[in-house]
């Protein structure tokens, strides 16, 4: 918005970004998917996106391709976004909420974990720090991105908040 303080929702497997300092990015629904936001302090602006699944080459191919389904398409996706809207690669930093295991599956089929450890590894890959996570146990959360300072607030169902 043109600096209307603004709300962003970010859905499942999908991603939004900002330039706007009155602007905040908001997602729900992060069980066993994985929300990474990517920012900028410097120039504030920065992204969120909403993984489901770790890994794009596993996708079908009679399926329409979403890249923000996937950890590896859609960490890319939102790293090229957040540039277009003038955020310096070396100046970013990330955090990450979600990736809970919310079938009590055993480790080889935690995709929660599986989602979170192919976007950590993406950040390290490309140098992003990760400054904060709040990542896996049993319970969903939402996570929400303040562009005016970088904040992100997770709730965690039935389990309060925290500030990231």
């Amino acid at each position: 918005g043109g600096f209307m303080a603004e709300t962003l929702v970010v859905g499942i497997s999908d991603a939004k970004v900002s330039a706007d300092p009155t602007d905040s990015v908001v997602t729900y629904a992060l069980g066993s998917c994985v929300g990474l936001a990517l920012y900028d302090r410097t120039r504030r602006v920065g992204g969120l996106v909403h993984v489901m699944l770790p890994d794009s080459r596993f996708r079908s191919s009679a399926r329409e391709f979403n890249p923000f389904m996937y950890a590896d398409t859609g960490f890319y996706e939102l790293l090229r976004a957040v540039e277009a809207a003038g955020g310096r690669r070396q100046d970013l930093v990330a955090k990450l909420a979600g990736g809970a295991n919310m079938l009590g599956q055993t480790a080889i089929f935690d995709i929660g974990r599986r989602n979170a450890e192919a976007l950590l590894g993406l950040c390290r890959l490309e140098r992003i720090p990760v400054v904060g996570t709040s990542l896996g146990g049993t319970v969903g959360r939402s996570m929400e991105l303040w562009l005016s300072d970088g904040r992100v607030k997770v709730r965690l169902l039935g389990m309060g908040e925290e500030v990231l």
